[in-house]
C-alpha cells in the first residue's frame, strides 16, 4: 500500500511548493493522498481490485461517485470487443465468465487488463480536462500484466506453447500494445495543445523473441521476474524537448530529478540520479533540501479489508507473480503509520545492489535482512547462492543454492544443471561435479540431471559409476539420449553386445540418429566407438 512507502513522493512535494498535482491509478498508492488536486488511487484499477471496498480510493471524496460510474461502463469487456484481441468464439468466452475463474484465465486476465486500462484513461483524461494540474501523473498497469499472461504466446511460437493456444491468443500482446499507442497520442495531442511536456517511462521491459525461458513461467511468482528486461523506456515530447532521432540513455533514477526541474520543484538532498540534459538542453538542477521528515504525507481514512477480500487480492497478486503462495502475514507497523520493508523488499534491494551496482557486501546485507523477516524465503537464499558464486566461494554458493532448492525455488533440476554446465564453462569441475552429485542424491528421479552425473563420471574415467547412475532409467526411458550415454558407458566397461541393444532401441525411438547408426557398425566390427574422451555430441 502507499503507507509501505516511507519517503514523500513528487506529487507531495509538488503541493507543498504550491504546485496543482493529479494522481491517478499510480502503483502501491491506496489510501488516497491529500494533495492540491485531485488523487485516484490504484484500488480503482479492475486487474487486481475486483470485488474489494474502494472507501478511500479517492481523494477529494466528491469524485467518488464519478469514478464508480467509470468503473461501471468502462470496466465491463464485453465478448465482441475481446474476439478483437483472441480467437475464441462468443461460447468460449461466456463459458469463462461463467466459470468464476480469476486471473488465472487468461480470457478473464484479457478482460480485466483491457478494463482497467480504458477505466484508467478515462479517468485520467476526464479529471485532467477539468483541473488542468500543473502535474499529472497516471500509471497503466496493463502494459505489465499483458506482459506476464500473454508474452508465451508472441510470435514466434515456443516449443512449450501448444499450436491451439498460439492461434488463439498470438494477438493479444499486438492489440493491447496498438491501444495503449492510441492512448498515448491522445496525451500528444494535449501536450501540445497546452503547451505542456508528456513523459513516458517503465521500470523496466520484458522479452518477447528467443530469450524467453520455457523453463521458467512468466506466472509462477518465482521465476515472473526472469520475464523482465533490465532496459525500460523513456521517452519525452512537447514543450522543451530537443527532438532527436538517436536513442539516448536513462535511468529511473533520472525520473525525479528531471521532472522536478521542469516543474521547479526541490529534491531531497539523498535522492540520486541526474538531470536529463540530453534531452533537455539547459535544464537547470533542481534546488537540493532536506525534504525528508519536512513535508507531510496525509492519507485519507479508508477501511479495512476482510480476511476473505484478503485472500482473494492475494490470490490476484499469485496469479501475475507479485506474490510467492508462502508469503507471510502483514508485518507488525514500525515507526508510525509506516510497515517498514517488507522481506521482498529487502530482497529485491539486494538483488538490485548485486546486478546494477554490483555492491556484493550490500547485497549480502539485503538478503540476509530478508531472512530475518522470513527464514525459509527460497527467493534471498537463491540470490545469496549466486552473489557467493561471483566472490569465488563455491561452498557456501553450493550450501545456499540447495538450501534454496530445499525451501521451495523453482525449477532445480534444470537449475541444478545450469549451474553444472556454467561451472563446467568456468573451468571448474570439481563444483560442476558437486553440483550434479548433490543433485542427484536430493532428486534421485529426475532422469536429466542422472544422464548429466552420468556423462561427468565418464569424462572422469568412472565407467562404472557412469552406468550406476543412468541405470536404473533403462527400463522405462522413452528417451534417446539416455539410451546412447547407457550404451556409451556400456561400450566403456567392454559390454558391446548390451550397447549395441541401446542403440538400437534408441533408434527405435527417433531413427534419424546418423552417428548412432555408425557406433552401431564400429562396434559391430569389433572397432571402438569411443575414445574414452567423451560421446559424440550426436550421441549425447
Amino acid at each position: 500500500s502507499g503507507r509501505s512507502r516511507a519517503v514523500p513522493a513528487i506529487w507531495n512535494v509538488a503541493s507543498a511548493s504550491g504546485r496543482s498535482v493529479g494522481v491517478v491509478g499510480w502503483w502501491a498508492s491506496h489510501p488516497a493522498e491529500e494533495v492540491t488536486g485531485f488523487f485516484v488511487s490504484d484500488h480503482v484499477s479492475p486487474i487486481m481490485f475486483v470485488g474489494l471496498p474502494r472507501a478511500g480510493a479517492t481523494y477529494p471524496a466528491a469524485l467518488s461517485p464519478g469514478v464508480e460510474q467509470v468503473l461501471a461502463r468502462d470496466g465491463a469487456v464485453g465478448g465482441a470487443e475481446l474476439r478483437r484481441f483472441v480467437a475464441a468464439s462468443d461460447e468460449e468466452i461466456q463459458r469463462a465468465r461463467d466459470s468464476g475463474a480469476g486471473l488465472e484465465n487468461p480470457l478473464m486476465a484479457l478482460s480485466r487488463i483491457v478494463g482497467s486500462t480504458r477505466v484508467l484513461q478515462h479517468i485520467a483524461r476526464d479529471l485532467y480536462d477539468k483541473n488542468l494540474p500543473d502535474l499529472m501523473m497516471l500509471y497503466l498497469e496493463g502494459t505489465d500484466a499483458i506482459g506476464h499472461v500473454f508474452s508465451p504466446y508472441v510470435p514466434p511460437r515456443m516449443s512449450c506453447v501448444s499450436e491451439e493456444d498460439f492461434a488463439r491468443y498470438r494477438n493479444v500482446v499486438d492489440e493491447y500494445y496498438a491501444r495503449v499507442d492510441s492512448i498515448l497520442g491522445q496525451w500528444m495531442r494535449r501536450a501540445q495543445e497546452d503547451g505542456a511536456t508528456l513523459i513516458v517511462n517503465s521500470d523496466h521491459g520484458f522479452k518477447w523473441g528467443e530469450e524467453r525461458p520455457c523453463e521458467r513461467s512468466s506466472l509462477n511468482p518465482s521465476t515472473a521476474a526472469y520475464w523482465h528486461r533490465m532496459d525500460g523506456v523513456f521517452a519525452a515530447y512537447g514543450a522543451r524537448v530537443r527532438p532527436s532521432t538517436e536513442r539516448g540513455s536513462a535511468s529511473v533514477f533520472d525520473l525525479a530529478p528531471t521532472v522536478s526541474a521542469l516543474a521547479g520543484l526541490p529534491i531531497d538532498r539523498g535522492a540520486t540520479g541526474i538531470v536529463l540534459r540530453e534531452a533537455f538542453p539547459g535544464l537547470a538542477a533542481p534546488e537540493r533540501r532536506d525534504l525528508r521528515g519536512t513535508i507531510a504525507v496525509r492519507r485519507v481514512a479508508a477501511d479495512g479489508i476482510s480476511p476473505k477480500e484478503a485472500s482473494e487480492y492475494a490470490k490476484s497478486l499469485r496469479a501475475l507473480g507479485y506474490l510467492s503462495g508462502g508469503e507471510p502475514e502483514t508485518l507488525a507497523a514500525s515507526g508510525g503509520s509506516a510497515p517498514g520493508v517488507t522481506e521482498g523488499g529487502w530482497n529485491n534491494l539486494g538483488v538490485y545492489l548485486r546486478e546494477t551496482t554490483k555492491t556484493l557486501s550490500g547485497a549480502e546485507t539485503a538478503f540476509q535482512k530478508a531472512l530475518a523477516l522470513r527464514p525459509a524465503y527460497a527467493s534471498p537464499q537463491f540470490n545469496l547462492a549466486v552473489l557467493y558464486r561471483e566472490r569465488g566461494d563455491d561452498r557456501k554458493a553450493l550450501d545456499w543454492l540447495f538450501r534454496s532448492l530445499e525451501a521451495g525455488h523453482a525449477d532445480p533440476e534444470g537449475t541444478l544443471r545450469r549451474w553444472s554446465a556454467e561451472y563446467r564453462e568456468k573451468g571448474k569441475p570439481g563444483p560442476a561435479g558437486e553440483v550434479l552429485e548433490r543433485g542427484h542424491r536430493a532428486y534421485p528421479g529426475s532422469e536429466e540431471l542422472a544422464r548429466d552425473l552420468g556423462l561427468h563420471r565418464f569424462q572422469r574415467k568412472d565407467c562404472p559409476g557412469a552406468f550406476e547412475a543412468v541405470s536404473g532409467f533403462e527400463s522405462a526411458t522413452k528417451a534417446p539420449e539416455t539410451l546412447n550415454v547407457l550404451a556409451l558407458f556400456q561400450t566403456c566397461l567392454g559390454r558391446r553386445e548390451e550397447a549395441v541393444d541401446l542403440f538400437r532401441k534408441s533408434l527405435a525411438i527417433q531413427p534419424e540418429q546418423p552417428a548412432v547408426v555408425q557406433s552401431i557398425q564400429l562396434l559391430q566390427k569389433g572397432l571402438p566407438a569411443s575414445n574414452g574422451d567423451g560421446p559424440r555430441r550426436e550421441e549425447r
